[in-house]
């Protein structure tokens, strides 16, 4: 009997050996919410005005380190032209300070150590359609995002995080401030590049096998090719087998469009959503005419408790 006692001993020995030199062997999470230079080591055109953005972590076992829910948030120079004029795309200024930040939450991807890719809408100078159906001209466009698209390959952006209000704890518990939610349905509505957080939220539950909350998500944007990550939400879709429902709505829908068409309605949330009764967490991102006018006004119109629903 002694022999085994000892052989006992050696393999939890190895065990404890093995275990302490996988932590050490481990590089620490990339973000430790202080400021930091990532390398931009790629660049990708996915649409007219979008672009994927590839970030090194400095080490190709580095992992970032974001919860899910949580953001990324990058630093750049207030352009001088706004700071001397006093104006940015023709409305008073209200960012007077030397530097501004913007918040992005990164694309899921299956390489979660080593780099991270962020998908980014350009903002150029030009006329606009909003949600709430006005037409506006933006004289200067997008300050961050213009900031990024004038950076290569080799160049370098100033982060920080995480940050944000909100965190997935998993398995239907989602984190808001002062308050932890609990539903096993969750409803999505996105547009544009709001696609994002939704997309970090639907991957880190269908691939935690002890995640079975079920997500409805609609998808608003201009023209189809608009349509961000389509690839990667198709891929989630069928690997879901039903816990993943996407519904897409264009503005501006091409002949022989099969999806919904127009802005989020009330109609469409009714159709494709949980109902209010059914108590699920509902999760907006987009522009704020989107969040305010096409979500949040629709959303209160057929009952939807406002504690239920929150904006990344």
């Amino acid at each position: 009997m002694l022999w085994i006692a000892v052989l006992a001993l050696v393999i939890l020995a190895i065990i404890v050996v093995a275990l302490v030199y996988h932590t050490l062997s481990q590089p620490p999470p990339f973000l430790n919410k202080k400021r930091q230079l990532a390398e931009i080591i790629d660049v990708k055109e996915l649409s007219h005005d979008t672009k994927r953005f590839r970030l090194s972590l400095g080490n190709a076992k580095t992992p970032l380190g974001l919860p899910v829910g949580k953001h990324i948030r990058i630093f750049a120079p207030n352009p001088e032209a706004c700071l001397s004029k006093g104006t940015w795309n023709g409305q008073p200024n209200r960012e007077t300070a030397s530097e501004i930040f913007r918040t992005y939450t990164p694309t899921p991807s299956a390489n979660t150590c080593g780099h991270v890719d962020l998908v980014m809408k350009i903002y150029r100078p030009g006329k606009f359609r909003m949600p709430d159906g006005r037409e506006v001209v933006w004289e200067d466009g997008g300050k961050m995002s213009q900031h990024v698209d004038s950076k290569k390959v080799g160049d370098h952006l100033t982060i920080m995080g995480p940050v944000g209000m909100h965190e997935y704890l998993g398995r239907g518990s989602f984190k808001m401030p002062g308050n932890v939610m609990f539903s096993k349905r969750y409803g999505l509505l996105a547009g544009g590049a709001g696609i994002t957080p939704m997309l970090q939220l639907v991957w880190a539950a269908l691939h935690d096998r002890s995640d079975t909350c079920t997500f409805s998500m609609i998808y608003a944007n201009k023209t189809e090719d608009d349509i961000l990550c389509q690839d990667i939400i198709e891929e989630l879709v069928e690997m879901s087998k039903g816990r993943f429902k996407v519904a897409y709505t264009l503005d501006f829908p091409p002949e022989g469009w099969k999806h919904k068409k127009g802005f989020i309605t009330a109609e469409m949330i009714k159709e494709c959503l949980p109902p209010p009764d059914l108590e699920p967490i509902v999760l907006m991102c987009g522009p704020p005419p989107m969040v305010d006018f096409a979500c949040k006004k629709n959303l209160d119109s057929l009952g939807y408790p406002k504690h239920m629903y929150a904006s990344f």
